[in-house]
Parts: C-alpha cells; sequence; structure tokens
C-alpha cells in the first residue's frame, strides 16, 4: 500500500512542479507585454500586475511541493528511532543529509 501512496505523492508533487512551471511562463509573458517606460536616460518596464499574482503563484505551489516532499520523505526516515538505529548506513546517511537540508 505504501508503494501506491508514495507513487501518487510524486505523481502530485510532478504536478505541482508542472503547474508552476507553467505559472511562470505565463507570468514571464505577461511582464514581456507590459509598456516600456522611458525618462531621460532611463529605460524600465511598467510592473505588470497579473505578472506578479502568476509568479506569487508559482512561487506557492513550489513551496508547497517541497514541503510536501520533505515532509512525506522525512516521516519515513524519522517516524521510528529504533527503526532507524537498526537501518542500513545509507539509510542514516540520507536522514542526515535531509536534515541538514532544513
Amino acid at each position: 500500500m505504501s508503494k501506491i501512496g508514495g507513487f501518487f505523492v510524486c505523481l502530485l508533487v510532478i504536478a505541482l512542479d508542472i503547474a508552476a512551471g507553467l505559472c511562470g511562463l505565463e507570468a514571464e509573458i505577461a511582464q514581456n507585454k507590459a509598456k516600456h517606460l522611458k525618462m531621460w536616460i532611463f529605460e524600465c518596464k511598467s510592473p505588470s500586475e497579473q505578472a506578479f499574482k502568476l509568479g506569487a503563484a508559482a512561487a506557492g505551489l513550489l513551496i508547497l511541493a517541497h514541503i510536501i516532499s520533505s515532509l512525506l520523505g522525512g516521516c519515513m526516515c524519522l517516524c521510528s528511532r529504533e527503526d532507524h538505529q537498526k537501518s542500513y548506513a545509507n539509510r542514516q546517511l540520507t536522514t542526515g543529509c535531509f536534515l541538514l537540508t532544513w
């Protein structure tokens, strides 16, 4: 059962990443449509509210995907201290690296 659950969690994280990428691309397109402002020698684009909202949505989706993958990946490593101490060195090293990322 846990293999099926892990598969669906991976699909969820991939879907969130794809949605965030699409939001980011749409934000870039919206910002490129904004008009140029030129004052003396300075030239810039006026900020686009739609681009800001799409960029914030993309960042939120990426944060959500990171939290889901970290929490569910970490729960397998950190739920049982006895299982962790009996586990192989590779798994203990993986758990240590996981904790260092936070």
